[in-house]
């Protein structure tokens, strides 16, 4: 199978991609931003690393950059290939995972695997339906995170049934359903579940729940963004944990 390339752009993103262990397959910098002491470190790693690095002119960055937020610095990451989920189960103490209906949007997904990445979650499982690959948007979206944090697609009641069978709490994140989720016990193993842009948690799914929580808001509110409502509850279990 061919590897996948992603482009990661900016300063401390491309820093990071050197010194995590991934593969960079060549980088790009920009000629107006050579002296940065962020820069000159970006090709020392370069250097120890064996990674090809190219000097180019700033509106070849500028072009490349969709973002505009490249910083003078471009990198080509080759994406390692996912875990399975039996993988994350065998291997981690306290797994913390992330399941998602059905995506229609890869801004959303990418914005999801940025969240996830901050918030330590061992992996994304995603349907087969809908948005479920890493595309370039997906991965320009996320900030670099798309290499970080695995997304696994498959069957949401496969991925539910391999869960259960190892008693891991699954929590379905609902409006309107269970209890405010500031208020309920997150910390520990835990498999949060969330609906799709265009409907909640379907019935098959909410009956793979064993609790359920919602995000009190104001009545005039229907419901949050798919990634927003990822974002608060995935750092409310953070939160819980550092207390």
């Amino acid at each position: 199978m061919t590897s996948q390339i992603i482009t990661l752009a900016g300063r401390n993103t491309v820093h990071d991609a050197l010194t995590s262990g991934h593969i960079i397959q060549s980088i790009l910098l920009s000629m107006a931003v050579l002296k940065d002491p962020k820069i000159k470190a970006i090709e020392s790693l370069a250097g120890k690393h064996g990674v090809r690095l190219e000097k180019v002119r700033p509106e070849q960055i500028d072009r490349l950059s969709e973002s505009g937020k490249a910083q003078g610095v471009i990198a080509y990451l080759e994406l390692p290939e996912a875990p399975t989920l039996a993988d994350i189960l065998k291997t981690k103490a306290k797994p913390f995972l992330l399941l998602l209906n059905t995506l229609d949007y890869e801004q959303n997904l990418g914005a999801v695997l940025r969240s996830a990445w901050a918030a330590g979650i061992d992996a994304v499982i995603v349907g087969n339906s809908g948005v479920h690959e890493i595309t370039p948007v997906v991965a320009k979206v996320s900030q670099g995170a798309a290499a970080y944090v695995p997304l696994i697609s498959m069957s949401l009641f496969q991925a539910l049934t391999k869960i259960k069978e190892q008693a891991i709490p699954v929590i379905g994140v609902e409006v309107g359903l269970g209890t405010d989720y500031a208020k309920q016990k997150l910390t520990g193993p835990v498999v949060l579940v969330f609906g799709g842009e265009a409907a909640g948690l379907s019935e098959p799914l909410k009956k793979y729940c064993d609790l359920f929580v919602h995000i009190p808001m104001v009545k005039e509110a229907a419901s949050l963004n798919v990634s927003v409502a990822v974002a608060l509850v995935c750092f409310e279990k953070t939160r819980q944990e550092r207390a």
